[in-house]
């Protein structure tokens, strides 16, 4: 598969809740960032691995229920892609549901995704929580 196929049947298979077919698209050492201050955001995450990987999902789906999960924007330059998701999320505390839009920066290397960065507000998504 293109980096851009990786990348697209990635989001759709998150987006329809398949972690089968989203973790068969990852390396086994995949490193998983989301870039945010720690001070103002409880999702931050720096990790190696499948494992720390789902980890790091879990604690984001402990306070939230993602809605709608969307391929809004995406560019492709050889084996990097970046994306911009719009998000639909509602928190499992307050039930307040909010929109929000998430960049993230893809590097794919034989069909499988061996690095992703992410950028979202995190501060909003800790205010909203609750």
């Amino acid at each position: 598969m293109t980096t851009e196929e990786v990348v697209r049947k990635a989001i759709q298979s998150y987006k329809c809740g398949d972690a089968e077919t989203v973790s068969s698209l990852l390396h086994d050492e995949i490193r998983y960032c989301i870039h945010a201050n720690a001070e103002t955001g409880p999702y931050c995450a720096d990790c190696c691995g499948t494992n720390a990987f789902w980890e790091t999902i879990g604690r984001i789906q402990a306070d939230w229920s993602i809605d709608d999960y969307r391929l809004t924007d995406i560019i492709v330059s050889g084996e990097r892609a970046a994306t911009q998701i719009g998000v639909t999320i509602t928190s499992r505390h307050t039930g307040v549901t909010r929109e929000t839009e998430l960049a993230l920066f893809w590097t794919v290397k034989e069909g499988c995704v061996v690095e992703l960065h992410e950028y979202h507000d995190t501060a909003a998504a800790a205010r909203a929580k609750g």
